[in-house]
């Protein structure tokens, strides 16, 4: 599990969530990033719309299926290539969980992803 040490989230053209791990974490890179272009998706297919994830230096880009949040923590999986993501967010502090959890269903403009809160 990634230990996610501040947050970063923005709300315009797109919508982007990033996590700041510690150095050590488990794919070898230190940022995380969750974005939804809303304003240019009409234009994608179908199967082309959504929040997509990636790690920094990733060239896969995949979208989200389910998301888990929780005060300590935060589980992500993706639709195609399914891959999970475990992360541990006890070092974020209260409101920045807070704004965390908002941006999520942000993002979740559409109902594409599965929210589920603890």
């Amino acid at each position: 599990m990634d230990r996610v040490l501040f947050t970063h989230l923005e709300h315009g053209d797109d919508i982007i969530i990033s996590l700041s791990c510690d150095e050590a974490s488990a794919f070898g890179v230190d940022g995380f990033i969750i974005q939804r272009n809303a304003k240019y998706e009409p234009f994608l297919s179908p199967n082309e719309r959504g929040a997509s994830v990636a790690w920094e230096d990733d060239d896969i880009i995949v979208l989200l299926d389910r998301v888990f949040i929780r005060r300590d923590e935060l589980k992500i999986k993706t639709k195609g290539k399914v891959r999970n993501y475990h992360f541990d967010l006890t070092a974020i502090s209260d409101e920045e969980y807070e704004a965390l959890v908002k941006h999520f269903h942000l993002i979740n403009f559409d109902g594409s992803i599965k929210i589920k809160t603890g």
